[in-house]
């Protein structure tokens, strides 16, 4: 279950990445989770090259034994089919009988078969403000401040990286990557101490066609009419993916963080006196992850509100 976690790591700040990129100045959001739960249905019927390809972009050719890619018959055999049900157990905890959320995977794949907030500029912004009880961090290099706002039964949280003095979010950016995501919010940097946070109010409702995106960090032949094999779902010739569309939804109010400010005060642990300001007037990343299993959810950056 730990690789999986970390997979979905990578895969989120790959496609992080590369959505940034190609998307300079705008918001960003998405599910990695949900794209790579979809993906890993088509990566199911996938045999040779494409599998190969697929399994490395998803980051689950490090997952389990390291095996070549043998498909047989029965998917329940292959790498992908054990990936599969790992996903299975992965959601089970997630989607707990009890929770107060559901998560909702509505990706779609589909198949064809044919025979300041903008640089320079300031901005008038609706902020929302509460103080409470918070993990927090302070960052030196590059200079930041992380914070965790947990939601309702603690499940959930909502993982801010903001830029503090002279950093720039692209110097934050640049510094991203798997060691440091962890490294940054990792238990022994976030303190538990008073917070009195101002965050903006926004909702982003964010649509992708990411087949460009997919090929640009190596998944190929699956897109390719000549070259794809997905004779694990058919038999047919001419099987390939023609597209993937992935939207994803966000609305960031009070509603959410009074949830979090209730039980804000419930943890017992070493509290600094002085209580610390998180202003988000600026550009930031933002992360909802699941707690127990430590699975990024939904991964955005919010350049202009």
């Amino acid at each position: 279950m730990d690789s999986l976690s970390t997979a979905n790591v990578e895969f989120c700040l790959d496609v992080f990445k590369e959505l940034n990129n190609n998307n300079v100045g705008d918001n960003i959001f998405f599910s990695p989770l949900s794209l790579l739960y979809a993906l890993s249905m088509v990566l199911l019927g996938a045999r040779g090259r494409s599998a190969e390809q697929m399994e490395k972009v998803l980051h689950f050719n490090h997952i389990a034994e390291p095996l070549k890619l043998q498909f047989k018959d029965s998917a329940e055999c292959s790498q992908a089919g054990r990936i599969h049900s790992e996903f299975g157990v992965l959601l089970s905890q997630i989607n707990q009988p009890d929770s107060n959320y559901t998560l909702s995977i509505a990706n779609k794949l589909y198949g064809t078969q044919d025979v300041a907030f903008l640089q320079g500029k300031s901005v008038l912004v609706d902020m929302m403000y509460q103080t409470g009880t918070f993990n927090m961090a302070f960052v030196r290099e590059p200079q930041m401040q992380v914070l965790e706002l947990p939601y309702a039964d603690r499940t959930l949280s909502l993982v801010v990286l903001l830029p503090a003095g002279a950093t720039a979010l692209d110097q934050v950016e640049k510094q991203l990557n798997v060691k440091t995501f962890y490294k940054w919010t990792s238990s022994s940097n976030m303190m538990q101490r008073d917070v009195e946070v101002h965050l903006p109010r926004f909702k982003l409702e964010i649509k992708y066609e990411l087949n460009s995106l997919l090929k640009s960090l190596g998944m190929i032949d699956v897109f390719n009419q000549i070259k794809a094999d997905l004779s694990g779902i058919s038999t047919a010739k001419g099987l390939y993916l023609s597209k993937v569309v992935h939207k994803s939804y966000v609305d960031v109010n009070e509603e959410g963080t009074e949830a979090a400010t209730a039980t804000g005060d419930n943890l017992v642990m070493k509290r600094l006196p002085i209580r610390a300001q998180f202003v988000a007037n600026r550009p930031f990343l933002f992360f909802i992850k699941h707690s127990g299993t430590n699975t990024i959810l939904f991964c955005g950056k919010l350049a202009s509100p």
